[in-house]
Formats: structure tokens, C-alpha cells, sequence
């Protein structure tokens, strides 16, 4: 069905000596219950209203008057449309999560479709007769569409949060970047202009046209949800039914490669290849991706970035398949421990793990969200992330009461707020360095040693390989002096590299490439390296130590496959409201090449269940005796 709301809320039109005006009286405060009535028989709302608010609106909410939009009167508040729009729709999401009979409901968000009149307004001689898209470089970024959509992905995030605490489920249908680039597909002259003889339509869309997609996107919108909400059946029907995807899925060791199967195949030595099937999931389809990590969500237009896997030089890296995951990690814990990126690392999981069954957010220790903890309760699998972007105790410097960025480091003391948690875990993933590259201030056994990036003249200037080859050293140590950690495996992702060009990230710096490098073109000798290497040699100390204790260390070793992805991070896309016009050239969108990273702990993985497994049996013989 379709329901009549143009502007969702409460709206009368003005008349002016017994005609109409085609102007209206807004009330957002006031729902427009015609539509809201409705909702308890509806299983999906897509909302969608925006080209109302473009003529002579009066404003009002809570029996004030707020302002018009487009009006000529000297007296009042000038609004843009994109404030109406906004408040319009953050009432009418309330009034969706307020419904107490609407629990099993999706509802979407189609944004903003923009109009495409050239020469004039739709009643001044404008027109739309080009014949052809435009590119992605061709529109215009600035323009009130994109005012329009940002207003309703904010409402649509904010009652997405709120939805999540009352079972309610929102998503966008994303529509205004796509449809930016279509000023052909609209009617043009090619109407029933019944009411307005000789005008042009640039605003609705010809069918069959570019509007199909708008459909394209809503199907794999509700694929995504029948992994939430649908039967085995059908799930399965979504899953296999017409995939081409190799069933290639469970271990590098298949019949056929031409390797021995007790061969360890080096997964860090490769090159990225083109792979038109694109990744596991979409930014609609995981219901767990951050708000941050959404590049699609923020402006990012191309796709292609998405279209590469990563192909070992000795074998061939399994698409990850969420299934074999869950088997091996079933009844058991993880933990991604360090810095932003190890959250971003556990969240590619997430999503990739949602394909097979929803990830529940069980505690969150503040709104950052440094701690947080999820579960998977049909395969009781717990994995959380731990802040500790240093490893070791780090306090921050303060000059007259204000925080500089700037940290006291203490190489002989670990922090004791993720080690306290090693008894609980079957895996510890250790992911820390991007923290290191600020001015620090490094002691150890109660001595001064020096000092990284600071311009003070009379100390000791330390590259950061050295200090984060000791938060590691320490780091390691600790987990094997857990004398109640006997079952951990414990992984260290290696150093991932931020690709700013022209520029650092407060000064300039961007990231705009669209595809990767090749092997050939990425610098060996950089530092990047150094700091990976400073790594790898304190887990081959641990790992010599730990085979003496019945400990299992391993590496998931990304440095080299990251240098060679520089179009992979969010550059301006991003949820920027810190640091506004800045690039994020050190996060990885999502989807995205991060999701490699647990394709390689996958199989990593699978190389340590015999291990745990002889662990186990270990176990039972003790208690037998």
C-alpha cells in the first residue's frame, strides 16, 4: 500500500480569501496520524517525504512559532528545508519506536531524491534533457540534497540506537548519491502535465529507469534481514540459492593444491586480485557496523575498492565462511585487546559473523564504547574489546589542568585492567602501536629512558620501534606468567600502516586513492616494517618461552598486504564531528580490506584447534588421575 503524508506530520494549508495557497502550516510536535494508525498491520515502513518542504512552510512546535522556509515575510525566522526535514523526521521515527504493537516491523529510510532542473525552476522554463549519467566527480557534494540526506541518516541513526533497547529495527535505502548522478532518467517534457501545461518534470522518475535501482537496493536490504527474522528455508534460499561462490571455505590444505597438508602456507607474502563477487556483507546488511566506519553511509561513492582479494604467493586464502568460525570458537571467549583499530578489527568480524547468526551487545563500559561485550548465544561465543592502546600502564601529561596527548609510559608495569581478564579468555588478540607515534615520555625500573617525537633538548630521543618492542616484550611476558591461562592462544596483529599523502593528518593529509598497489610499488625499507619487525621478534621470544609453559603464540601478520591497500580507509568519510574537514587515512572502512584480516585469523585458527583440542584432553587425563 501506499499512504498519503507529505510532510509525516500534522499539516494544513493556508487559504487566503477562500483559495488555497499551496502553502502549509507545519506542526512538529504533532504527528500525522493517518499514517500512524496504520502501523500495527505493517511488517515494513519506507519512509519516504522530502520535496513538500520546498515551498512556503510555516513552522511551529510546541505552540510556538518557529520560522517559514521560502517566505518573504520580514518578521519571521528564515528556515532552511533541511531543519523541517530533520525535526519531521526524528517525530515520526520517535512515533515508530513508541508503537507498543510493533515489534516485528523493519523500517526504512529511502533519503533524499534530488531534482534536476537546469535553466530555470520547474515554473521558470526549467529542464532536464541530457541523455547520459554523470560520474561520480561531476556532482556536487555541497548542494541542499546532501543537507537533506545527512539531516535523515542523523534521525535514522539516533532511533536505530534507540530501536536496538525496544527490538524495533532501522536502515536506510540510500539513494541521493546514486540518483545525483541520473538528471536523465527523470520525464523531462515526456509527461501528463494535466495541472501545469508546458512545464517540465525533473523531479519524479520514468519507469522503467533509473528508480528500478531504488528496488535493487531495497531486495538486498531485506536480504540482509532474513538472516535476522526469516526461516531456515528461506534463509537457506538467500544463502545458496543462486550463488556462485567456490565452496572453497574451510582450510588452505584442500585436495588438489599440490601441497603437503603439514605445510604452513605464509599468508603475509601476496598481491592483491581483482574478485567481482565484492565482500560477505554490506554496509546495510550488518546490523553491528559503526556509525564511524561507515564510508557508504558518510559520501563515499566508489565501489571498486571493495572488488579485490587477497591471494597468498604459496596458496590460496578460503573466502571466510562464518559457519567453520563459530564451529571452532563455540562455548568459548576472544578478545581483541589494544587500540581503535583493534576495535575496528573486531568489528569486520562482527559483521562478518552476522551472516550466520545476529551478534547481541551484552555491556558497554562507556559511550566510547573502549570496553564492550557481545554474544553469540546459539553458539555461546563471547568476543569483546579492551582498551589499552599502549599494553602497558600509560598516564596521560597534563599542563595546567589540561590534557596534552602526550603519555608517561612504564615499560616494566603492564596495565592490569585487560591482564586481570587473560583467565577468562580462549584467545587474546593483541593489537597496539598507532599511540606510540605521539610525544611519550618512556621509563622503566624507575629510570627516565627517553622521550618519542618531543622537542625538549636535553633527553634521550627514542624511535618508536624500540618502545613498542618493549610494551610487546612486557605484553608477552605477562601472558605467559598467567599461571591461570593455560588453554589461551594469543595472536598479535602486526603493525597496519596509515597512508596519509600530502600532508599529516591535522595538516592536509588526504587518502583518495581507488584501487591498490602493487608488491612492486610499496616501500619495503619504511619504517612500517621496522615497527612489524620489532613485533614479530618478541612473539618468536614468547612463543620459544611458551612452548615450555603449553602456551600458543602465533601472528597475524597484515603489514605487508595493508601498504599495498591505501584506497581502503575512510579519508573524508567518515564521522568526522571532532575533527571536522580531516582525513582519516588510519581506520579501514566497512566492508572493506580489513575484513582480510579474519580471513587470516580464520585460518590461523584452524591451525590451533588441534593444539587446544590436546589441551583438553590434557586436562581430562589430569583430572582422571
Amino acid at each position: 500500500m501506499v499512504l498519503w503524508s507529505q510532510f509525516l506530520v500534522s499539516a494544513s494549508e493556508m487559504v487566503v480569501n477562500g483559495s488555497a495557497t499551496d502553502s502549509f502550516h507545519l506542526h512538529l510536535d504533532k504527528i500525522d496520524e493517518s499514517w500512524v494508525q496504520k502501523l500495527p498491520a505493517l511488517d515494513y515502513a519506507i519512509i519516504s517525504a522530502g520535496h513538500w518542504f520546498f515551498r512556503t512552510n510555516y513552522v511551529s512546535e510546541g505552540g510556538r512559532f518557529l520560522g517559514c522556509i521560502y517566505s518573504h515575510d520580514p518578521n519571521a525566522t528564515y528556515l532552511t528545508p533541511d531543519i523541517a526535514i530533520q525535526g519531521v523526521f526524528r517525530l515520526a521515527l520517535k512515533s515508530i519506536n513508541d508503537c507498543n504493537n510493533c515489534s516485528r516491523m523493519l523500517t526504512l529510510v529511502r533519503t533524499f531524491s534530488p531534482a534536476h532542473f537546469e535553466n530555470g525552476a520547474w515554473n521558470m522554463g526549467g529542464t532536464c534533457n541530457r541523455t547520459s549519467p554523470l560520474a561520480p566527480e561531476e556532482i556536487n557534494y555541497n548542494g541542499v540534497e546532501w543537507d537533506n540526506r545527512n539531516v535523515q541518516l542523523a534521525e535514522v541513526e539516533n532511533a536505530h540506537k534507540l530501536g536496538e533497547k525496544r527490538g524495533r529495527t532501522f536502515d536506510v535505502i540510500d539513494v541521493t548519491g546514486a540518483m545525483s548522478m541520473r538528471p536523465d532518467g527523470h520525464p523531462d517534457v515526456h509527461w501528463d502535465p494535466f495541472w501545469a501545461k508546458g512545464t517540465s518534470d525533473c523531479i519524479h522518475w520514468c519507469l522503467t529507469g533509473p528508480v528500478d535501482t531504488w528496488n535493487e537496493i531495497l531486495l538486498e536490504t531485506l536480504r540482509s534481514f532474513c538472516f535476522l527474522f526469516a526461516s531456515n528455508t528461506l534463509k537457506s534460499t538467500f544463502e545458496h540459492g543462486d550463488s556462485d561462490y567456490p565452496e572453497q571455505r574451510n582450510s588452505l590444505n584442500q585436495p588438489g593444491n599440490g601441497r603437503p597438508e603439514t605445510e604452513k602456507c605464509d599468508l603475509s607474502k601476496g598481491r592483491w586480485t581483482q574478485d567481482a563477487r565484492g565482500p560477505l556483507y554490506t554496509n546495510f546488511s550488518c546490523k553491528t557496523l559503526p556509525y564511524q566506519r561507515n564510508c557508504f553511509l558518510h559520501g563515499r561513492m566508489d565501489r571498486d575498492f571493495l572488488q579485490w582479494r587477497w591471494k597468498p604467493d604459496e596458496c590460496e586464502l578460503p573466502v571466510f565462511n562464518p559457519r567453520s568460525f563459530l564451529n571452532i570458537v563455540k562455548g568459548k571467549t576472544m578478545a581483541f585487546i589494544g587500540d581503535s583499530l583493534a576495535r575496528n578489527h573486531m568489528n569486520s568480524l562482527l559483521c562478518l559473523l552476522s551472516e550466520e547468526e545476529t551478534p547481541h551487545e551484552v555491556y558497554r563500559e562507556d559511550e566510547e564504547g573502549k570496553t564492550i561485550i557481545w554474544h553469540l548465544p546459539r553458539n555461546n561465543f563471547t568476543i569483546m574489546v579492551l582498551w589499552s592502546p599502549f599494553l602497558v600502564s600509560a598516564s596521560e601529561m597534563a599542563v595546567n589542568g589540561t590534557e596534552t596527548g602526550g603519555f608517561h609510559l612504564h615499560l616494566d608495569k603492564i596495565d592490569e585492567s585487560w591482564v586481570q581478564k587473560l583467565p577468562a579468555l580462549d584467545y587474546a588478540i593483541l593489537s597496539a602501536t598507532n599511540w606510540f607515534f605521539r610525544p611519550n615520555y618512556v621509563y622503566e625500573g624507575g629510570h627516565f629512558l627517553g622521550c618519542i617525537y618531543c622537542s625538549d633538548p636535553n633527553v634521550t630521543h627514542l624511535g618508536p620501534d624500540i618502545v613498542i618492542q618493549g610494551a610487546f616484550r612486557l605484553a608477552l611476558k605477562s601472558i605467559n606468567d598467567c599461571n591461570s591461562c593455560s588453554r589461551i592462544v594469543t595472536l598479535l596483529r602486526t603493525f597496519s600502516p596509515s597512508q596519509f599523502e600530502n600532508g599529516t593528518w591535522n595538516t592536509g593529509g588526504t587518502c583518495k586513492r581507488t584501487r591498490p598497489f602493487a608488491p612492486e610499488e610499496i616501500n619495503n625499507g619504511g619504517l612500517d616494517l621496522v615497527y612489524r619487525n620489532a613485533q614479530l621478534a618478541e612473539i618468536d621470544n614468547a612463543r620459544k618461552l611458551g612452548e615450555e609453559k603449553g602456551r600458543a603464540f602465533d601472528v597475524i601478520d597484515v603489514t605487508e598486504a595493508m601498504l599495498m591497500r591505501p584506497d581502503g580507509h575512510p579519508g573524508l568519510h567518515w564521522d568526522n564531528r571532532w575533527n571536522k574537514g580531516l582525513s582519516d587515512c588510519l581506520h579501514w572502512c566497512l566492508p572493506g580490506p580489513v575484513d582480510t584480516w579474519n580471513e587470516f585469523l580464520l585460518e590461523l585458527l584452524q591451525r590451533h584447534s588441534s593444539f587446544l583440542l590436546a589441551l583438553e584432553v590434557m586436562q581430562q587425563q589430569k583430572l582422571k588421575n
